[in-house]
């Protein structure tokens, strides 16, 4: 029996400490004294860290000579990092070639948040002064460069052998016991892991399956960001098995179907985050409005996004209160409705894109699996220069189509669920409203009384005003003193007025052929809260309500010039503006939501 080994006590741990310094100290003398004896050791670890730092540079010159390039922080430009040169022929050959150069930048959360407040589910525009917008097909094909006609982004989402099908698609595929990724999901430190440094002789084989992990890095890190963690479903990989067919599908209505779903989960109470394509949300907005970036003379590059990766990006940061402040004063008159018809930004766009322009204003549903939403180019003809007229109600895809997800559902093929959506989708050439060459971009009364009587262009109902800390007031005057001011009047009980009631709508359902029967809904904005507007035709205009001569798309804005935006205009007299009660809707306050997932810098 082997006995048990005594312990040590205290006594004896620290008798032992001073026996080993003892040594020390001989040791140290006969090498030639304590001085000397520190300075060997000096040298001797500064000797050991420049070989360490020698390694470092040597990997860092293979990781450049095999991987994925890095390019040095230059002048006017962000750190980033190049797809190697040897994938890009097999990017472009999917349709993600543009898409690959995507620079990731700081979002604005609060921006993003103040923008929420205005999205309307039922058209999936958002609500603003100068009337509705929205992210359209055309800001996806020159913001992010992906294809816009093509089959939808559909399939299955559950695979028997998940495992098998990344072997054969990716050379590789995580261990059941690995803990970065899973059978359904692949995590990207797992694809930089194996795909992140290519070999200087690899073989065609090996560089088409670095360009399906690319891909697949794209689209969960930037494209369409999900609540999975930094991780991207394997759902997205059989659709690039044949890269030179991947481009046959629309990726670009796939990444605005999945944004448009993401805002409509904010606009629920219990909704705390974000997801979808932010990039692509908060560069619409800056190009749209650019009154909301303290800065903006970054010069203009292909895709159109990465002009806010350059620094220094769109300067300082507001909150939402302030940024709400901002859209409510100047959204009327300084958003701008075709911001890639200046010369500086045609210029760079190349010819290609303007190949699917003939169908950016369709009126069809967005497909991306398991979502579905409805694109109503018909209710902002304006972002394409044409005259607006009162649009017709807005299909919808249905409430249990809207709200599905992909629990519980393994066995399911989208393609086959959604079909009747797909044959709509198919049919997209035959539902592109009539269009008429507008001469300039003011919307006719009889749309601005209806706007103003269904929507919700105003958020902020009440006079008020907002400095901000930093800024002071011009023609302010000092401070005097003031004579005390008299009590205030006890008011006298009103006698509330009976409610008017409630107009008609001016216009009926459309017949036309991009009216669905099955998929229709009457009822404009079922849910707006607060009030609306009402405007007598061929009475007077509130001027306040009113823009200049001048088309709007075209009107120069200092965005450096904030003094004036931090009030609010005074409300419209009483005999010219009347209030329509709206039913409310159970509704968060107004706050900051945050990313759920951060969008990465997709690049290995």
């Amino acid at each position: 029996m082997v006995p048990k080994k005594k312990k040590k006590t205290l006594r004896e741990k620290k008798e032992g400490k001073e026996e080993e310094k003892k040594k020390k100290k001989k040791r140290r003398r006969r090498e030639g004294g304590a001085p000397e004896g520190r300075k060997k050791e000096k040298k001797k670890r500064r000797e050991e860290e420049e070989e360490e730092e020698e390694g470092g540079k040597k990997k860092e010159k293979e990781k450049i000579k095999k991987g994925f390039v890095p390019h040095s922080k230059g002048p006017g430009e962000r750190y980033r990092i190049s797809p190697d040169e040897r994938l890009m022929p097999y990017l472009e050959q999917a349709g993600f070639g543009s898409a690959s150069l995507i620079r990731t930048f700081a979002l604005r959360y609060d921006l993003l948040s103040a923008l929420v407040e205005r999205w309307r589910p039922e058209t999936h525009t958002f609500h603003f002064p100068c009337g509705e917008c929205t992210v359209t097909l055309e800001d996806v094909a020159l913001q992010l460069g992906l294809p816009i006609d093509g089959s939808p982004v559909t399939g299955v989402s559950a695979f028997a052998e998940p495992a098998a099908l990344c072997y054969s698609l990716l050379g590789d595929s995580p261990q059941p016991d690995d803990e970065e990724s899973t059978l359904t999901d692949l995590k990207f430190t797992w694809l930089r892991g194996k795909f992140g440094q290519l070999s200087a002789n690899a073989t065609e084989g090996e560089l088409m399956c670095a360009a399906r992990a690319y891909i697949m890095h794209l689209i969960g890190g930037v494209l369409m960001l999900d609540s999975n963690n930094n991780k991207v479903h394997i759902m997205y990989l059989p659709l690039l098995a044949d890269l030179s067919n991947a481009r046959s599908y629309s990726w670009g209505s796939a990444v605005l179907a999945y944004l448009y779903r993401e805002l409509c989960q904010l606009t629920k109470p219990t909704a705390v985050d974000m997801g979808g394509c932010l990039t692509l949300l908060q560069s619409w907005a800056l190009y749209r409005m650019p009154f909301l970036a303290s800065v903006s003379h970054q010069p203009y590059v292909y895709p159109l996004v990465n002009r806010w990766s350059i620094y220094p990006g769109i300067g300082r940061s507001y909150t939402v209160p302030i940024y709400r402040m901002m859209i409510e004063q100047h959204a009327g008159e300084g958003f701008i409705w075709m911001p890639y018809r200046r010369p500086e930004i045609a210029a760079i766009i190349p010819s290609s894109v303007y190949v699917d322009s003939h169908m950016w204003c369709t009126n069809a549903p967005i497909i991306s699996f398991n979502v579905v939403e409805w694109y109503h180019g018909d209710r902002v003809l304006r972002q394409f220069g044409c005259v607006q007229h009162i649009p017709d109600p807005p299909l919808e895809v249905g409430a249990r189509i809207h709200g599905m997800n992909r629990r519980g559902r393994p066995g399911d093929d989208w393609g086959v669920r959604h079909r009747k959506f797909i044959a709509i989708w198919n049919n997209r050439m035959a539902r592109i409203p009539e269009m008429i060459m507008a001469s300039d971009l003011h919307a006719s009364v009889e749309y601005i009384q209806w706007y103003f009587t269904f929507g919700k262009p105003y958020i902020l109902t009440a006079q008020s005003t907002i400095v901000p800390p930093h800024m002071q007031r011009h023609g302010a005057y000092e401070p005097v003193a003031e004579p005390d001011p008299e009590p205030d009047p006890v008011p006298e009980p009103e006698v509330e007025p009976e409610p008017d009631p409630e107009p008609n709508q001016s216009h009926s359902r459309s017949d036309s052929h991009s009216y669905h029967p099955d998929l229709a809904g009457m009822n404009y904005f079922p849910s707006s809260s607060g009030g609306g507007y009402e405007f007598e035709i061929f009475g007077a205009f509130p001027s306040q309500y009113s823009t200049h001569s001048g088309s709007s798309s075209s009107m120069p804005f200092d965005s450096n010039d904030f003094s004036s935006m931090f009030t609010t205009p005074p409300p419209a007299p009483q005999e010219d503006v009347g209030r329509r009660d709206h039913p409310e809707r159970e509704r968060r306050p107004p706050q900051r939501y945050t990313p759920r997932t951060t969008p990465s810098n997709h690049q290995f």
